[in-house]
């Protein structure tokens, strides 16, 4: 599934540095619905490269009208990019199950 990147909780270690999971949200339309949060599939290299994508965009209020756990210790970013993430399934709620992250999609338009 593309999935829009609408932020990143902070990782663990030196502030500033890297991301602990990316928060996605499916676009429908012109709004955003939150659907969960990608913590792994990410190397060290990969974690570098799409924590310096992150850096570059505003940061905004949440995106997403619904609010996740970990809304405090959330940064949260226009949402420009998007990713492909593999899931075991979906809730009832409609929130990934399993989540993990494959790769950036930079070929496609996270925009309405």
């Amino acid at each position: 599934m593309e999935c829009v990147i609408i932020g990143y909780t902070i990782g663990r270690g030196v502030p500033g540095t890297s991301f602990g999971a990316l928060q996605l949200a499916l676009r429908e339309g012109n709004t955003l619905r939150y659907v969960g949060k990608v913590g792994s599939g990410f190397d060290a290299k990969s974690i570098r490269e799409i924590f310096a994508l992150l850096k570059k965009n505003k940061h905004v209020k949440r995106p997403v009208i619904e609010k996740p756990p970990d809304d405090a210790q959330t940064v949260w970013i226009e949402p420009r990019a998007l990713c492909e993430v593999q899931f075991a399934s979906l809730t009832d709620s409609g929130m990934l199950r399993e989540p993990v992250f494959l790769r950036l999609r930079p070929d496609l338009n996270a925009g309405p």
